[in-house]
């Protein structure tokens, strides 16, 4: 698995099947879209890929501070379990998030990652002020002839969404046994220190 720094990415030999999204904590969901990926990727023979961010966008744009649940290296070696190959990751910030949507199709996803296949949550969001979206996505690539598998809500048995913030909820009520289902393993050492009550 290699994770690499967008800035230090040389555009790969092979087109990619690219998985975007934060994967904070590379849950239930995250899972869904990365072997999404891994699949898509080995029946159209593309890169099994993934674009992410080193930070969650919220903890830069919230109000309020958003407690990371994994760290870059911990999420790409999480995200390697579930197939990917090569992950790709951006330093969030200002600059960042003042990119167009279409900045980051074009030059982003086509020029620079090579995708041919584009994976997403069915609530993703892109693009200055968080404008682009699934049906953009979706629009975008008809017009380039680039594929597309949204994924749609992942929830627990008891119609819990699994969701980031969900799972970071469970872990400041001190619900170990409720982050953990949504996490689909144990808590890691950064999770164990936000388990409150």
């Amino acid at each position: 698995m290699h994770l690499i720094k967008l800035e230090e990415y040389a555009a790969p030999a092979r087109e990619a099947a690219v998985c975007l999204g934060t994967f904070d904590g590379v849950h239930l969901g995250h899972q869904a879209l990365l072997r999404a990926t891994a699949e898509a990727a080995a029946r159209e023979g593309l890169l099994p890929c993934a674009y992410t961010f080193d930070v969650p966008p919220a903890s830069v744009l919230g109000s309020g501070k958003a407690e990371v649940l994994t760290g870059i290296a911990e999420k790409a070696a999480l995200m390697a379990g579930c197939g990917i190959d090569t992950v790709i990751y951006s330093h969030f910030d200002a600059a960042v998030a003042a990119r167009s949507a279409e900045w980051f199709f074009d030059e982003l996803l086509l020029r620079r990652l090579r995708a041919r296949h584009v994976i997403i949550g069915f609530h993703y969001h892109f693009g200055q002020f968080a404008r682009g979206d699934a049906e953009m996505m979706r629009a975008f690539c008809a017009r380039q002839g680039v594929g597309i598998t949204v994924v749609p809500p992942v929830c627990l048995p008891d119609g819990q969404l699994v969701s980031s913030s969900a799972i970071r909820e469970s872990l400041l009520k001190g619900d170990r046994r409720r982050a953990e289902e949504m996490l689909n393993r144990p808590l890691s050492p950064r999770e164990e220190a936000l388990l409150g009550g």
